[in-house]
């Protein structure tokens, strides 16, 4: 279940306005940046930070700003909007700023997505008449899947070499963004099951090979590796784990 984000607001007046804020009538401007993304293993620890920066209007008394925040999944092209406290409200200046910049935090953000924000802003006299409006749209903040991803690539039998006997070459790697801990790797060789391999863990990217001693395996007999059979390791995918080859004639 999603978690609804967590909002922190920053206020400041009378601020300098964006390099690429956006031309109103009036001698009014406006436009909003992406200032912080921070991803993260755990979801608490996940933020983004956009700011709005705009200009006072000809005419104008006070600014409002409106943050909508939306969300982007990797399976979609479309963006949705996310609800929690602290959006979706207008933000009011005080009264005769010439420059108006007002920035929010987003926390706790699910993973994989992209957030962003659209801004909405009003220029208001000094009776509250609305005298413009206009709307900008950050960047995208990525928030990519940071937990490890372990996955068996290679099953091999080795012949006798020497003093050494024959056996199997299993080769481990970790596609995942962050380190995994301890966990088990299992080789089956037809109906037997050889020995598991414990694993103190296995850093991202990092390629591993495991020798397995066992006996030689019959002409197309299948050979199967699973990486954490016991499920020790939280994977970004778990459908990897599994790699089944066949021996060779």
């Amino acid at each position: 279940m999603r978690r609804a984000p967590l909002i922190c607001a920053v206020l400041a007046a009378c601020l300098p306005a964006a390099a690429a804020a956006r031309a109103l009538p009036g001698a009014a401007a406006a436009g909003v940046r992406l200032t912080a993304c921070v991803p993260a293993l755990e979801q608490h620890e996940r933020t983004a930070t956009f700011e709005a920066r705009v200009r006072q209007a000809r005419g104008g008394e006070r600014i409002q700003v409106r943050f909508t925040l939306q969300q982007r999944e990797p399976a979609s092209r479309d963006w949705h909007r996310i609800l929690a406290e602290g959006l979706d409200e207008w933000q009011t200046s005080e009264a005769g700023v010439s420059r108006y910049s007002y920035a929010k935090t987003v926390q706790n953000l699910s993973a994989p997505a992209v957030y962003r924000v659209v801004v909405r802003f009003r220029w208001l006299d000094a009776g509250g008449t609305v005298l413009a409006r206009a709307r900008a749209t950050s960047r995208g903040c990525r928030q990519p899947d940071m937990r490890p991803d372990l996955a068996a690539t290679l099953i091999e039998p080795l012949p006798p070499a020497g003093d050494e006997p024959g056996g199997y070459a299993v080769i481990l790697v970790n596609r995942g963004r962050s380190d995994a801990g301890a966990f088990a790797v299992g080789l089956r060789v037809g109906g037997t099951e050889l020995e598991p391999q414990a694993q103190a863990g296995l850093a991202a990217g990092e390629i591993r090979m495991l020798r397995f001693g066992g006996p030689p395996c019959a002409p197309a007999a299948a050979l199967t590796a699973t990486v954490d059979p016991g499920l020790a390791i939280d994977e970004r995918d778990e459908d990897d784990n599994v790699l089944v080859a066949a021996c060779p004639a």
